[in-house]
């Protein structure tokens, strides 16, 4: 079975230049990244309009900037982003989705991404949910596997598992099991872990047991402190993750499971490529540009790669906050506000990138 990174970070090299320029684009940093293919429609980047009309796909466009071969990538669809904005929580969460995506648009971003490993498709099963609607989620999520497979082998599909109790993740888990499939991950983390902390760590235990001997990644971290929960004390594969771009985004600095803001950092303390160049720019007094943005990102990365390696210190185990039990208030989906606006099919974008070719 191929192993993936342990920290595996999303990867905005659709949508964003900065991804497919140096430093980032040599990506020292893991051995495996993850992209969605809600990021290759929502982009308007030339780059890939070029990548299609040749004939490449988009990991063969990275290789010749220069991104590592031997880096796997991982493909998902980015429903968590689409599912934001029909569950009215998109403004909560800084999120911005205009569009749809159907599971033949989903496949289409997949085939042209080059890709290593596929997740298929899901539904976002909330506590909230009634049963009747759990079924027909279920239901949609197994379709949704049998589509994928005629697409791609086995081998490289990964079996999203939802729900909230034992009987709906043992289902699905059986039935990726009678398709073929090997590698799994645990989606709709964020919405639980929001819902109720103490049902989130019932069930990514739950999880974690029924998956023993499969590779098991883990889609969402809310919290830093999370990494060191997931990875070790839970014993998750992998876990991937868009908190390290917000915190670097915000000029947040990462010391173990803690951030600090940088204008109270001293970089020299730290040895890391990324502190290298920031301690340089800061004695040049160069302003929060892009430059210091790409560095501190990169300190964020290598230290978050830190914290999930297997010779973290033992000073993190000691740092590690427990997942406590809370519980806050969500109103079900029916009484939550939309974002109106017009609706673009993910059909519709690829048509106008076909058509410059």
């Amino acid at each position: 079975m191929k192993k993936l990174s342990r920290l595996i970070p999303k990867n905005h090299f659709c949508s964003f230049f900065l991804f497919r320029e140096e430093p980032l684009i040599s990506w020292k940093y893991t051995k495996s990244i993850l992209f969605t293919a809600y990021d290759v429609y929502r982009s308007s980047s030339f780059w890939i309009d070029e990548m299609m009309r040749e004939g490449k796909t988009l990991k063969e466009g990275l290789m010749e900037l220069g991104f590592p071969k031997d880096v796997t990538l991982m493909a998902d669809t980015g429903i968590f982003e689409v599912e934001a904005k029909k569950a009215g929580i998109s403004n909560k969460l800084g999120i911005n989705v205009d569009f749809e995506l159907s599971n033949e648009e989903i496949f289409q971003a997949y085939e042209i991404s080059g890709a290593d490993f596929f997740v298929a498709p899901d539904e976002i099963i909330s506590p909230l949910d009634t049963k009747d609607i759990v079924r027909k989620k279920v239901t949609k999520i197994k379709n949704n596997l049998l589509q994928i497979l005629s697409f791609f082998p086995s081998s490289q599909v990964i079996g999203v598992i939802q729900g909230c109790n034992s009987q709906t993740i043992e289902s699905l888990f059986d039935f990726y099991k009678e398709c073929g499939i090997r590698y799994f991950a645990r989606g709709g983390v964020i919405p639980l872990y929001r819902y109720d902390t103490k049902l989130f760590e019932q069930v990514l235990q739950k999880s974690r047991e029924i998956t023993t001997g499969y590779w098991l990644h883990t889609f969402g971290l809310p919290r830093v402190f999370l990494l060191t929960y997931y990875l070790r004390k839970l014993g998750f594969d992998s876990v991937d993750t868009s908190l390290l771009l917000y915190l670097s985004a915000r000029k947040k600095y990462l010391i173990g499971i803690n951030s600090r803001p940088v204008r109270l950092v001293d970089f020299s303390k730290c040895d890391c490529e990324g502190c290298r160049m920031l301690h340089n720019l800061r004695k040049n007094r160069a302003v929060y540009g892009k430059e210091f943005f790409v560095y501190l990102y990169i300190h964020n990365i290598l230290e978050a790669v830190r914290i999930s390696s297997d010779s973290v210190s033992e000073r993190l185990e000691t740092d590690q906050r427990e997942v406590t039990t809370k519980k806050t208030k969500i109103k079900p989906s029916g009484q939550k506000t939309s974002v109106d606006g017009d609706w673009t099919t993910g059909s519709e974008l690829m048509e106008r990138r076909l058509d410059y070719r």
